[in-house]
């Protein structure tokens, strides 16, 4: 049995029985690039989201150049939902962003050892246009929330709404 993975007849993301996935075909339409690319990652440019039922709410931006690059994050309303941010002028227009609704903001996660202490980076969220795919990571300045959110303490307050769908 393959572990290669066929997006056009199969979900982003499928684990198998060794965990381990393999990406054989990314439609450029699932592509999202960061021109910019990630702080400390700034040569990295083109990634996908993939996503697993088993794992939610988390999801994986697994890196096309390196495919041995993967980051865990979370939609950062999930955990937070009263998040409010004003996002920099450069922001908006490098991103080339119309309409607020085209926005998927997203947290980096840090997994521990002690799942109890898993964190997600709202101070340098991942703004992603939906529309025209573009990614950038933003650093907000004099910001109120953390680098160190704790998750798992807002997804048990969450708990009966992650249940729920």
């Amino acid at each position: 049995m393959s572990n290669t993975l066929d997006f056009s007849k199969t979900k982003a993301l499928e684990i198998v029985k060794n965990d381990h996935c393999a990406i054989k075909q990314v439609h450029n339409d699932n592509i999202f690039t960061f021109p910019e690319g990630i702080l400390g990652f700034e040569n990295i440019k083109n990634y996908v989201f993939l996503m697993n039922e088993r794992v939610a709410p988390f999801m994986f931006m697994q890196s096309l150049d390196d495919s041995n690059l993967s980051f865990v994050c979370i939609e950062i309303f999930k955990i937070c939902p009263e998040y409010n941010i004003t996002l920099p002028t450069t922001a908006v227009d490098s991103l080339g962003i119309e309409d607020p609704n085209d926005l998927l903001i997203i947290g980096l996660v840090t997994v521990r050892k002690d799942v109890e202490d898993t964190t997600a980076n709202l101070m340098s969220p991942i703004i992603v246009n939906i529309k025209n795919s573009k990614a950038q990571q933003v650093i907000l300045e004099n910001s109120e929330y953390p680098v160190r959110f704790k998750v798992w303490d807002a997804i048990e307050e969450s708990g009966a709404a992650f249940n729920a769908g």
